[in-house]
């Protein structure tokens, strides 16, 4: 999954791709975009994403495999 969205870290050291793949196996395609929606919500919250660029890695996590 490749958003064009720049990995940018978090205050706590994460990046963006570190929280959205939280390295965890998704049971459902539904379940991991609804974990990419919130992740990137709170992000863009804290600053580090603007929401141009939490829709477009959105719109990755939707066109990507996980889950499916």
């Amino acid at each position: 999954m490749d958003s064009e969205v720049p990995n940018r870290s978090t205050a706590e050291g994460c990046t963006v791709n570190d929280l959205v793949l939280d390295e965890r196996t998704w049971d459902t395609y539904g379940a991991f975009v609804r974990h990419v929606e919130n992740v990137t919500t709170q992000l863009v919250a804290d600053g580090v994403l603007d929401r141009r660029d939490r829709g477009a890695v959105i719109r990755a996590a939707a066109s990507g495999e996980v889950g499916r």
